[in-house]
């Protein structure tokens, strides 16, 4: 056979040959099962609490790509944004919200799951009052500022019902946390439920004092809810996303400089602003999700449902034995 028509024919074949390998592995990634496709994003929803900084620095850091998962962080700016967004799958899971929006959300029918605490306010909420407002009780029949259905409420619900008050003892000014402070400093309220920095501000006005603060009450946990079906879909890709959220808290403690200057990027706010609420809130280990008694999750959601049902912001009074799921953390514990 002529030389040159060998050498066509062998090309023929190797194109040929190229062709049927390219169609062959085009019908092995489309046949591939849902635990191998590990690109499809797991999308983290945040609101801007600064415990979420964790969230950052797992992602800046390549701890999540370090566990092979994809996580999309997805910014949103309060409570019941965060709630729609799970909720109307927009989001697969949300960090950051507190009791009162688990309640809320299986209240309103969704197939929600907690599967971790991942932070907690121990001095990041509080009440300010008026020099004449010494305690809790006193504010029986004074006007006060808060956000009704927000963790601010459930904050002062929790304490006064220590009291033997609710918050319709009280005269309420529905407000987000920092508009309840700029109401306070201005003089239109006796008190007011909010946050840092305001919490510090609080001489803006004379004589204003906190009376109550969540380092002496740590209600407020940072939950990591899912929903139902991406717990049972995507369990694997939550443990590794979980794992990666361990470590960046080892990071961060090893590395405090470099992770404030990410978590400040992160929130767009200055390094100060990060390094001043540092001290208001602490990351929790996997061990402290184990931890009983009446500040653990489980029994703050009890308390939260009763609360919620007491004050009439539920209809019924939820039962929240369920919805926490640590068969993810249990998995991670016993490895």
């Amino acid at each position: 056979m002529n030389t040159w028509i060998i050498l066509v024919v062998a090309a023929v074949i190797v194109v040929v040959g190229a062709m049927i390998w390219n169609s062959s592995k085009k019908s092995e990634q489309t046949t591939q099962t849902p635990q191998e496709q590990t690109t499809t994003p797991l999308k983290i929803g945040l609101n801007p609490w600064i415990g979420n900084g964790l969230y950052y620095v797992a992602k800046e850091k390549g701890f999540f790509a370090k566990e092979g998962v994809n996580v999309e962080l997805v910014d949103f700016g309060d409570s019941a944004t965060g709630r729609q967004l799970l909720n109307s799958k927009n989001v697969d899971a949300v960090g950051g919200l507190t009791p009162e929006s688990v309640v809320l959300l299986a209240s309103a029918g969704a197939d929600i799951k907690v599967i971790a605490a991942t932070d907690t306010s121990e001095g990041a909420d509080g009440v300010i009052a008026t020099a004449s407002i010494k305690t809790l009780k006193d504010l029986k029949g004074k006007k006060v500022a808060m956000e009704v259905g927000s963790p601010s409420h459930l904050f002062l619900a929790y304490l006064l019902e220590k009291e033997g008050l609710t918050t319709k003892d009280l005269v309420i000014v529905d407000q987000p946390a920092p508009d309840a402070a700029t109401s306070f400093f201005a003089g239109k309220v006796d008190a007011a439920v909010t946050w840092e920095p305001w919490l510090s501000q609080v001489k803006n006005r004379a004589g204003g004092h906190v009376i109550a603060n969540s380092k002496d009450s740590p209600i407020l946990p940072a939950l990591l809810m899912v929903r139902g079906e991406i717990k049972n879909s995507r369990s694997a890709d939550l443990a590794k996303a979980l794992r990666a959220l361990y470590d960046a808290r080892d990071y961060i403690s090893a590395n405090q400089a470099a992770s404030v200057s990410i978590i400040a990027k992160g929130f767009k706010i200055t390094d100060k602003d990060v390094t001043d609420q540092l001290p208001t809130f602490r990351w929790l280990s996997l061990e402290d999700n184990y931890k009983t008694g009446a500040y653990s999750t489980k029994e703050l959601l009890k308390a939260t449902a009763t609360l919620w049902y007491k004050l009439g912001i539920t209809p019924t009074n939820i039962n929240t034995d369920a919805i926490v799921d640590y068969s993810i953390l249990d998995s991670l514990r016993n490895k």
